[in-house]
């Protein structure tokens, strides 16, 4: 599964062409608009189809905006793979990992709109444990702490709760815990997710 993310290839499978190309849709709409003033039949319109196939597809207006950024999170993920190879310090790369990610998100559009939303229903909606791309990440970040010698639960902990921390300063920015720059996400990392990480390492089965 590591390799396959690595390589750009999907973990969650082949995916539904069709759908995609609605939920292209429907992120150009969300990016020009705002996800709260887009509207469904704008979306069907940009996708050429009509909203009851719309709605068939790819649900509500809530189903797409988790959709759409749970695809964009997933797709980070993608990017920032290679920093994980197996064969550097994980401490070291889950620091790099994490400023990589920030900086991304400052200039990505979908996160620029995502702010515009209700960031509190839509951490829940992304986070939740049985959402398909958040198993898909926190399996990978899991596995690779295993590789470096971490117990199952161990690592599964870390990747959790790394996981959600990052997702909760991306949804909802601090003005006391700093992320805005590189060096400040990195002091953040390394004063809060390398202690997550070391106690992490003692947990056993």
């Amino acid at each position: 599964m590591w390799s396959q993310l690595s390589s750009g290839q999907s973990a969650l499978g082949d995916e539904d062409e069709e759908r995609e190309r609605l939920l292209d849709a429907a992120r150009v709409e969300f990016v020009a608009h705002g996800f709260r003033r887009a509207a469904v039949a704008d979306i069907a319109k940009r996708a050429n189809v009509s909203r009851q196939t719309l709605n068939r597809r790819c649900g509500d207006k809530d189903d797409m905006v988790s959709a759409v950024v749970g695809r964009e999170v997933l797709q980070f993920f993608v990017t920032l793979a290679p920093l994980l190879d197996p064969k550097d310090n994980v401490e070291d790369q889950v620091v790099e990992l994490f400023v990589t990610g920030m900086r991304e998100c400052r200039v990505n559009p979908v996160v620029a709109a995502l702010k515009e939303y209700e960031t509190e229903s839509m951490s829940v909606g992304l986070f939740a444990t049985e959402h398909g791309n958040y198993q898909a990440v926190l399996t990978l970040l899991a596995m690779r702490l295993m590789g470096d010698g971490y117990s199952e639960a161990g690592a599964r902990q870390a990747a959790e709760l790394i996981m959600r921390i990052t997702g909760t300063l991306l949804l909802a920015p601090s003005k006391i815990l700093r992320v805005e720059t590189d060096d400040e996400a990195r002091s953040f990392a390394v004063t809060y997710l390398v202690p997550v990480l070391r106690a992490a390492r003692a947990v056993t089965e």
